[in-house]
């Protein structure tokens, strides 16, 4: 019986030991992990906005990140946006399914306590009260050089041909797409994994809104005349000199995106992707410039465009 209890007492303390160890470990990787999570997905908003490797970012640009909530209450459902003010602040303003404002209230948290989800929600949750649940959505980014609306970036999700897509596209401020980023997605490689080729992302670039509201995919070859804009590194090698391509970009801007070789559905799922995150956000963004302007808040963002 002493032997039992002794063999037990020894792997209990190895157990808990080795919990310990992995715990720290854990605490400390996951540390990390969101520090290069972080960094990559910095760069890949400066990208979208023009800024990639090689470019210098002019001391005049500011990224301005705007958090979307869903705040269900015995009430009803309104939406929460957290906004970055022109005296370094934040607020809470509530908004109604119909657009209206609903109530505008003060943060009283730091940009870095905004900054990391966990302090965030907890701020959101304290604000809106016991009785309603927020729940965070996304975060989209309103980007200006020199106190001038630059453009906007905006994640998006569709389901692919195995699993969800994570993207990201950009916007110049009338809402024509400049770029899309594919942030995360487990489609099959050599077919659907290709929709991170930059042959399929910029035939997007240039795309009015009115063109992507009506944008479809097509099982045709891409013209052979085209690649040299889709895949501007090679032009560039070969070169090719902007003026022509400017002129082969603008034949065949009014295209429709030229679906992959076998990954028809993951094309389509981008391309709807796209089309879905450009026409929510253009809807909410407008009710949520109106709602900040009816109730006079400060928003950083809300300079010249």
């Amino acid at each position: 019986m002493k032997e039992i209890i002794k063999i037990t007492t020894s792997l209990t303390a190895i157990c808990v030991a080795a919990a310990l160890i992995l715990g720290a470990v854990f605490a400390k990787t996951e540390h990390a992990r969101k520090e290069i999570e972080e960094k990559m997905q910095q760069e890949t908003i400066q990208s979208l906005l023009g800024f990639g490797p090689g470019k210098k970012i002019p001391e005049s640009l500011k990224i301005y990140a705007v958090y979307r909530y869903v705040v269900n209450s015995p009430k009803g459902t309104v939406l929460g946006y957290v906004i970055p003010l022109k005296d370094k602040g934040f607020s809470l303003i509530l908004v109604d399914l119909e657009g209206k404002p609903v109530r505008v209230l003060p943060i009283k948290a730091d940009a870095t306590a905004i900054a990391d989800r966990g302090q965030r929600d907890a701020v959101v949750s304290e604000l809106v009260g016991k009785d309603s649940n927020a729940t965070y959505a996304d975060t989209f980014y309103v980007a200006e050089e020199g106190g001038k609306r630059l453009g906007y970036v905006v994640p998006g999700v569709t389901q692919g041909f195995k699993t969800f897509i994570n993207l990201m596209v950009s916007l110049n401020p009338d809402f024509t797409l400049t770029g899309i980023e594919i942030v995360r997605s487990e489609e099959d490689p050599g077919l659907g994994d290709e929709i991170k080729k930059d042959f399929f992302k910029n035939q997007f670039d240039g795309k009015s809104l009115e063109s992507v509201k009506t944008l479809k995919v097509v099982k045709e070859p891409i013209p052979s005349d085209y690649f040299p804009v889709l895949e501007p590194e090679k032009a560039k090698k070969q070169g090719i000199k902007p003026e022509e391509l400017a002129q082969i970009k603008e034949k065949h801007l009014k295209d429709d995106i030229y679906a992959l070789t076998g990954a028809t559905i993951s094309s389509r799922a981008v391309t709807e992707g796209v089309k879905n995150t450009v026409r929510k956000f253009v809807y909410r963004l407008g009710i949520l410039t109106d709602a900040l302007k009816q109730e006079k808040v400060p928003a950083a963002f809300l300079g010249e465009v």
